[in-house]
């Protein structure tokens, strides 16, 4: 499996928020936005990184 189908157990925000390693305005902005999706209690977070990741070069969300 590659970093883009990185798939984690999260039970709420925090537990993205810990996995993301951004704030919980981050995380929601990206669920607004489709870049972060669930399946139930599992989140593919691959996108989400690779969004970081280009924010991250703009100097934008990553603490």
């Amino acid at each position: 499996m590659n970093a883009r189908n990185t798939i984690v157990l999260a039970v709420d925000q925090s537990d993205l928020t810990e996995a993301l390693g951004c704030t919980s305005e981050v995380v929601e902005s990206m669920q607004d936005n489709g870049v972060l999706e669930s399946q139930g209690q599992l989140w593919e977070i691959g996108p989400a990184r690779d969004y970081l990741r280009d924010a991250a070069w703009a100097d934008h969300h990553w603490h």
